[in-house]
């Protein structure tokens, strides 16, 4: 039987992984991004790429909790990129609720913040009526169709917030949630349409992530016996988290198959270091020899 609970070196680990990482985001670059959609995927991966080396570094600290978080992070991101490549002709609508989103998040300081009492926002000491042109601020620079959509929701034609309109304001940013947080929808969606991660197994997107999200959701929200038990780093933890830093990167070159070629002459350089650190990494994890 073998034995999950031996301890993996988390330096060597780091580095192997340090390496694949380096090498999947140097082939990411070597794409020309030269359209909006093409823009928004790529800076989507920059994102995942930066929760992977974000969790790869608290590995080499032990922090194993922490890891999960971010790596529960990039998953989010994947599922939302999958789901764009696949339904391109919504990016548009992501692009608004993402812009919406922000002037949500400051009505809802606006809202908080009592009248007369200076209230500590983004680091600076600021009163209602400072956080009411903050709001009109932060409306003015969205895009004019994410404008469009926020006054019509509201019922209202001017960004002012005033006692008679205020509560539809109120509803409106109350009752606000952004599709693309909607990951079950989007999983759904993306079924309906046949997508399967065929090149690997007859697995649909939920199958793959949704173990790994869930588990690191309940780290991320503060199970007291993840966060009162002390991580080691052993074979079954590295295994782990191994398959789903593969899962929040590599997987993306079969993910968005058919909107990103990553198969770039320039691009080939970059896959003998990646194929050595990949195998090096399940010599690790297994139990044999690295080769340098």
């Amino acid at each position: 039987m073998v034995n999950k609970n031996r301890i993996i070196d988390t330096e060597l680990f780091h580095q192997e992984m340090g390496k694949l990482i380096f090498s999947f985001d140097q082939i990411v670059e070597t794409v020309k991004y030269d359209s909006k959609e093409l823009l928004v995927y790529y800076v989507l991966i920059k994102k995942i790429i930066s929760n992977a080396t974000s969790a790869n570094i608290l590995i080499y600290e032990n922090y194993i909790n922490e890891t999960k978080i971010l790596l529960r992070s990039a998953v989010e991101t994947v599922i939302l990129i999958t789901y764009l490549a696949h339904f391109p002709e919504k990016i548009s609508d992501y692009l608004d609720e993402a812009q919406i989103l922000k002037v949500k998040c400051n009505f809802i300081a606006y809202k908080e913040t009592k009248e007369g009492e200076p209230v500590d926002i983004w680091g600076n000491t600021c009163t209602k009526k400072e956080l009411a042109k903050e709001n009109k601020r932060c409306f003015d620079e969205v895009q004019e169709s994410a404008k469009a959509k926020i006054l019509k929701g509201i019922g209202i034609e001017d960004f002012i917030i005033t006692e008679d309109n205020y509560e539809k304001f109120n509803k409106y940013f109350r009752n606000f949630k952004p599709e693309f947080m909607k990951y079950e929808k989007m999983y759904k969606e993306l079924y309906k349409v046949g997508f399967k991660l065929k090149d690997i197994f007859e697995y649909s997107l939920r199958d793959i992530v949704y173990g790994f999200y869930n588990d690191s959701s309940q780290v991320t929200h503060g199970c007291f016996l993840d966060w009162n038990r002390k991580s080691k780093f052993t074979q079954r933890e590295a295994e782990y988290i191994f398959h789903f830093f593969i899962k929040t990167t590599l997987f993306l070159k079969v993910l968005l198959k058919g909107a990103i070629n990553f198969n770039t002459v320039a691009s080939q350089q970059y896959l003998p270091e990646m194929k050595q650190a990949h195998e090096n990494l399940e010599k690790l994890i297994y139990g044999r020899k690295l080769k340098h």
